[in-house]
């Protein structure tokens, strides 16, 4: 019959080597993970701080999408101190800050590693109207008011106010609609309006909205009052568009204005001849 003491003691040591052996085994695999962290954070380090993974300038950048802004004007919106680290540069914080700085709808901002430095790609707000200030009503100033129309401007087509000197570059493209007298409460309107006027067959060069009572559209036919701009604004450009053979028919200089307030019954105010006594 086996000596059930031997075997116990046997059975005991195997024991004791297989523990010994486990903890052997988890010794080295949590050394070889810390030298890894460790040597992954040393990696990590060299690499912000190596000359290679710099940003020195801006020549480093790749721009893309700006068709009215030049390139230099762009970089500085970005405003980067160089050198500056790719590691430590936010993309999310550049986006913003040209959003919010610059006359940018949109824009892209992604690390690139080979070669080191940032593609950029942005989409700028174009310019439909140059929006002429209200000098006929005091208005805060633009240090007060961004949006205060108080100086020269220019609108997109949803109505964002940028000042003129946004773009220095406009030249052949500088928008040829005007309007005068905007103010951030028509800011809403501003869309369905410019869509209207970009379909409307009459040629209309400037809008005239200095007196909220009396919206005035400056057209080849004339001058047009419509009265407050509101849901008849679609019918009145519509019977504009009826009477614009009306050059054809008489002396576009003998009229005063066309009335649409009335747009289902146009109106045409007649310039008075002035009479001059006899001597």
């Amino acid at each position: 019959m086996p000596d059930i003491t031997e075997f116990s003691q046997e059975s005991l040591k195997a024991r004791r080597k297989g523990l010994k052996r486990r903890r052997h085994q988890l010794f080295w695999q949590q050394l070889w993970r810390q030298t890894a962290m460790v040597g992954l954070t040393v990696g990590c380090l060299s690499l912000a701080t190596s000359n290679r993974w710099q940003i020195q300038s801006v020549g480093q950048i790749s721009l893309s999408g700006n068709r009215l802004m030049p390139d230099e004007e762009v970089h500085e919106l970005m405003a980067i101190d160089y050198p500056q680290s790719l590691l430590k540069v936010r993309p999310l914080d550049l986006e913003n800050n040209l959003i919010a700085a610059g006359p940018i709808a949109n824009a892209i901002v992604r690390r690139r590693l080979l070669p080191p430095g940032l593609n950029v790609r942005i989409q700028e707000r174009t310019p439909v109207a140059i929006s002429l200030p209200n000098t006929d009503v005091a208005i805060k100033s633009l240090d007060d008011d961004p949006q205060s129309f108080s100086q020269l401007g220019l609108l997109d087509a949803q109505g964002y106010w940028m000042p003129y000197s946004s773009f220095t570059q406009l030249g052949s493209q500088e928008p040829k609609l005007q309007v005068q007298g905007m103010r951030p409460a028509y800011q809403k309107d501003w869309p369905t309006i410019y869509q209207m006027l970009q379909t409307n067959p009459v040629a209309i060069v400037r809008l005239d909205w200095r007196d909220p009572a009396n919206l005035i559209l400056h057209t080849e036919l004339g001058t047009v009052h419509v009265g407050p701009y509101g849901p008849n604004f679609s019918k009145q450009l519509t019977a504009l568009d009826r009477i614009r053979n009306l050059n054809a028919k008489m002396d576009i200089e003998e009229i005063a204005f066309i009335d649409l307030r009335n747009p289902d019954n146009p109106t045409l105010e007649i310039l008075q001849a002035t009479n001059t006594p006899d001597p």
